[in-house]
This record gives structure tokens, sequence and C-alpha cells, in this order.
């Protein structure tokens, strides 16, 4: 029993990656089951031509992905030739130059639920090139060179539910092009210079829940499109022209959830344009707005009005320079995610309006300008998961900044000005899941990189350092720091100050060396400290020998015969045993002693009044 049971895993392992039946595989291709255990084949390898190798695949075979390296792409052609596939659910044929789909290509294979063709060339669709599909779910056309499309293109599809045809050369949208798509959910027309979209294409898809039309080159929408799409769930107008959105725009999308308006030129968000709870209605269901990247100055205090239910709210790269508070008490309950990056909003004003919604999740501050964070910006977050601060100015972070935030999992501190990372610091990212510390111009000395060469191999903060790049000295830039080892640092290369944190509004600077180090330390302030005697002591002497000279040579005129002797011949006072020779000499009182001169200084006055003195001033 045993053996059988080892038996089964062994086929199971070995067929896992490959499908154990008697089925074909075409070379360079690889045939296996996918996650929901249908078979599949997958060409990846790039650079085939014409013939698709069908007759080397099994006929059960239920997804076909045919693809290439955007380096090596394939050169094929299709045609009616898809039919031996009885079971084929998928069919993905990318990156291989497709000119056209032609006209009875999947005549035959009524099990096909999923057909993309993606980044091919085809120039023009009609309605015969689908015929035969009537159980499609999904058609992705991105990236082709479709230029126009004539009224009921896709009229055989009458089961799709999600139509792309982004970024593709279309100008306009003919009446009636999406005829027979009443169940049609998702329409995508981005990337398409459309300039404007006439109500009347709409008419037949009524059943909308996603529509995305990013990149159009629209400056406005004609409202009565939003009437044909009461349903309408998720709406894409991100990288557009709009310059004005009237305070009633969006009334008719009762049940949106998500609002992109990213990337366009609005300037100011006008009273409740976005949750008017009014008699006509509003969208009080919403729970996605995105406003990033436009020319935004102003929020004023009403602007989200009634919108109680929104999650996430992107208002990041405008012209902000100001918030009020009133205009988030809407939000306080519900907002999860706020994105402020890019604005240049000051911290004393950007603390009032965190402490009016109290339940953040996600914060973005990145881009701001930022050189330290107050101690208490975030006390009242404890449910802050995400923070990103990158691509600001930062060279030292306190770690006491993020003990009010016990739950957070990932910290993005990239692109700032870090030089190295203290102890204290690395202690607290240590407990986090994902930190981003890329973009930093690290210093790869021993004064910066010490404390991060011991957590190198240790948790997520030494993974996430090991494929950071050395900015200075120049002697190692650009090497990784996982590949450097304490004997291929220098001392200090960097006049910045080594390491240190901020504490009460100033810097204290850390011992940024490791603990071996510091014996490093003590002996060279040692070995400074006794230069220093050294050198006081050969001053003082070269200071005493001059003071002894001079006093020898003051007193030159005392010293006679005996006394040269001695410089001369220094044995001359010594005698026989080596004593000092001397004689006494008796001293003659009755003698005076000779007059010595006195010197003194005089005023004018004095010289005037002294006879001698005048003499010798009038020559005589």
């Amino acid at each position: 029993m045993a053996c059988g049971v080892r038996l089964f895993l062994v086929l199971f392992f070995l067929c896992l990656p490959h499908w154990c039946w008697g089925g074909s595989c075409p070379r360079d291709c690889s045939c296996f089951l996918d996650i929901r255990g249908r078979r599949q084949v997958t060409c990846a390898r790039g650079g085939m031509t014409d013939p698709i190798p069908i007759h080397s695949m099994d006929q059960q075979v239920e997804v076909l992905l045919i693809t290439a390296p955007p380096d090596f792409p394939n050169v094929l052609t299709i045609g009616p030739i898809f039919q031996q596939f009885n079971r084929l659910e998928e069919l993905h044929i990318v990156r291989s130059n497709i000119p056209a789909i032609g006209r009875h290509s999947f005549w035959g294979v009524p099990t096909l639920q999923k057909l993309n063709l993606t980044q091919n060339n085809i120039s023009h669709v009609l309605d015969y090139n689908f015929r035969g599909l009537a159980n499609l779910l999904e058609l992705h056309l991105d990236d082709n060179r479709i230029e126009s499309m004539p009224s009921g293109t896709f009229r055989h599809l009458q089961e799709l539910r999600v139509l792309s045809l982004a970024r593709n050369r279309i100008t306009e949208l003919v009446p009636r092009l999406f005829l027979m798509l009443g169940k049609l959910h998702e329409l995508d027309l981005s990337g398409n210079r459309l300039m404007e979209l006439n109500p009347e294409v709409f008419k037949d898809v009524q059943e909308l829940r996603v529509f995305r039309c990013r990149g159009c080159g629209l400056s406005n929408i004609n409202t009565l499109i939003y009437r044909l799409m009461p349903s309408l769930l998720y709406l894409d107008l991100g990288d557009n022209e709009f310059k004005y959105v009237a305070s009633d725009e969006f009334r008719d999308l009762k049940n949106l959830q998500v609002l992109m308006l990213d990337g366009n030129q609005l300037p100011v968000v006008l009273e409740r344009t976005f949750g008017n709870n009014g008699p006509t209605g509003g969208q009080v269901d919403l729970l996605t707005l995105s406003l990033a990247r436009n020319r935004l100055a102003k929020v004023t205090a009403t602007a989200f009005a009634n919108l109680t239910t929104l999650q996430e709210l992107d208002i990041s790269y405008n012209k902000l320079d100001r918030l009020e508070t009133a205009t988030f008490i809407p939000l306080a309950e519900s907002l999860r995610r706020l994105k402020l990056s890019g604005n240049y909003i000051p911290l004393t004003e950007l603390k009032y309006v965190l402490q009016v919604i109290l339940k953040l999740r996600d914060l973005s501050l990145a881009d701001m300008g930022i050189t330290e964070i107050p101690l208490g910006l975030f006390v009242f977050h404890e449910h802050l998961r995400f923070l990103n601060l990158s691509g600001n100015n930062f060279m030292r972070f306190n770690p006491q900044i993020l003990s009010p935030i016990p739950k957070l999992q990932e910290l993005d501190l990239s692109r700032n000005k870090f030089r190295g990372l203290d102890e204290r610091l690395l202690l607290r990212l240590e407990a986090l899941k994902t930190i981003h510390l890329h973009g930093n111009p690290w210093v790869c000395d021993l004064c910066h990189m010490s404390y991060m060469l011991n957590y190198m191999n240790k948790s997520t903060v030494g993974f996430a350092m090991r494929d950071l790049a050395c900015a200075l000295p120049y002697s190692l830039e650009g090497r990784l720091l996982g590949s450097l080892s304490r004997s291929s640092l220098s001392w200090c290369t960097s006049s910045d100050g080594g390491l240190g944190y901020m504490e009460g509004g100033g810097i204290i600077t850390t011992n940024f060396l490791a603990e071996h180090s510091r014996f490093g330390l003590l002996a060279a302030g040692a070995a400074v400290l006794l230069l220093l005697l050294t050198g006081a002591a050969l001053l003082a002497g070269i200071a005493y020998s001059r003071h002894h000279a001079a006093h020898y040579y003051t007193h030159e005129e005392q010293r006679g015969p005996e006394h040269e002797a001695i410089f001369e011949n220094p044995a001359a006072i010594l005698g026989e045993n080596g004593d000092i020779k001397y004689k006494i000499v008796p001293l003659d009182i009755t003698k005076a002693p000779p007059r010595k001169k006195k010197v003194s200084i005089s005023t004018i006055d004095g010289i005037t009044k002294d006879p001698e003195l005048h003499s010798l001033t009038n020559g005589t």
C-alpha cells in the first residue's frame, strides 16, 4: 500500500508541469496544466513563422498561447485552422505581426470564450471576422493599427462581456457600432484620439459596468452619455484635457464606485461636485476618487460633502499649498487611503487634517520637500499599514516617529538623501515586512555602513539593503552593498558628520562605528594626544634653549677666560678624581663696588632738565 502511495505521488509531481496523456507537444513549446487544471500549450520562444504547428498539438488542448519577446517577435498569419480543437476555450496570439483576422478563421470553434489578438498589425475589423464565435465572452484587440470600424462590426458576438480596443488609431465611433452588444459590461477605448463621444454610439451598451477612455483627447463629455449608463460602476477619464467639471456633472451616475479624473487640467474642485445628495441624487456610494496630476490650487470646504463612503482619495501632484480641515470632515469615518504626494503642504497644517481622518491605512507624502517630521505627526494613526515618504530630503530619520504606528508593515524611504542608517532606525525597520531604500546616495565607508553591514543578512531590512548601490566613494560607485565587507571599506570619506538622529529639534551624533571600531577611535585619540604632548615638550625645550642662550649673551661681559674654557674644554673644571675644581677668592670690602650705570626712560621735559643730556642735545 505504501509503495502504491509513493508511486502515485511520484507520478503526480512528474505530471504537474506536463499533462500525462498520450498527446504530443510541439518543438520549442511547453505543454502543462494551468492553475484551473486545463491543458495548455505555450509557445513563447519567439521568431515563429508560418505555419503555426497546430498539427503537433493534441486536439484536447483548452488554452493556446502563442507569444514572443519584444525584441524577437513572431511573423504569423491566421485562417480557418483551429477547427480541430473542439475543447479550445482561450486563444492568445500576441506580438506576432498578424496583418488581418480573416473571413472564417474561427468558424467551427464554438467553445472559444476568450480571444486575445493584442500587439499585432491588424488594421481593419469587419463583422465576418467573428462569425462562429457565438459564445465568445472576451475580445481583446489592443495595440493594433485599427483606424475605423463600420456599424454592427461585433453583431455576431451577442454574448460578449468584455471588449478592449485600447491604443489603436480610431478617431471616430460611428453610430450603432456596438449593435447587438446588449450584454457588454466592460468597454475600453483608451489611447484613441477620439476628441469627442457621440451619445448615439452608446445606446446599444446600456448595461456597461466599466468604461475607460483614458487619453482620448476629451475636453468635455455630453452628460447624456451618463444617462445611458445608469449601471456604471467604474469610470476612467484620466489623461484627458478637462479644464472644468460642473457641480452636477456626474449626478446621473448614482451607482458609481470608482471615478478616475487624474492627469487633466482641473484648477479647482467645486462645492459638492462629487457628493450632491440633493433631489437629483449623487455619488453616495463612491469608493475611489482620483484627482492626481491636475492643476488644483484649491479644494473647497464642501467639495466632498456627503461622500461618507469614500475609501481612497488621490489629490497628489497638484499645486496645493494648503488644506482645509473642514474638507475632510465628511470622510472622517470612511477614508482609508490618502495620497498627498507632490504638493508643498506645510506639515504644521497637515497635522490638523490628520487629526480628523483617524482610520487611515495608507498614507503617501512623497515628493513634498520634507526634511524633518515632528514626533507627534502620526500619534493618532495606530491603524496605518503603509507609509510613503519617498522623494523627500531626509538625511536622518528618528525611529521614534514610527512608535505611534505599531501596525506599520511597509515603509518607502527611497529617493531621499540618506548616506547611512544608524542602529536605532535599523532595529525599528527590522520589524517591517517591506522597506524601500533605493535611490539614496549611500556612502560606503565605515562611518556610514558599519551598522548596515551588521544587518545585511538579517530579516527584511537586510535583504532590502543587499541590492542598494554605493554612491561614494568613487572607487566603489555602483557597487552593491551586498558585496561589501568591512575589509573593503575605508575610514570616513565624507564630511557630513556621520550618522545621527533628531531629538528635541536638534541633531545628536550617534556612535556610528561598530563596536570593535570604538577601540580604533580610542587608539586614534590616544595617538593624537601623544603627538600633542610631544609637540608641547619640544616647544618647551626650544623656548628654554632660547632663554638660556639669551642669558648667556646678556652676561657675556662677566665671563672671563675660565668661563670660556668650560665650553671649549669641559674637562678643565674637573680634578683628577672627577671632582669639580674651584678656588676661594677673598672679598676685599675696602674697595667699593664699581658703579653700575642706570638706564631709564625719560620724557622730553625730563631730557631738557638734565644738564648732562641737555649738553648732548646741543652737541657739546
